[in-house]
């Protein structure tokens, strides 16, 4: 018998909200100053962090954009 007078909760997912279908979350540790700049520049690009980021990292993967030495 369930119990009376006190309402189910519904719990939030601990990581923030759901990933789009075929996205995964990424947890990085970057400098304070680098991401207030990133997420100041991202919006008159009308774009996001996770744009850049997926961005930089797919170039960096084909070979387009590479890392300094």
């Amino acid at each position: 018998m369930a119990k009376a007078g006190k309402p189910k909760t519904v719990r939030k997912s601990r990581s923030g909200p759901r990933a789009p279908e075929g996205k995964a979350p990424l947890q990085v540790l970057i400098d304070e100053e680098t991401i207030i700049k990133t997420k100041l520049k991202v919006i008159p690009d009308k774009t996001s962090v996770s744009a850049v980021v997926e961005e930089l990292l797919q170039g960096w993967l084909d070979g387009t954009y590479k890392l300094k030495d």
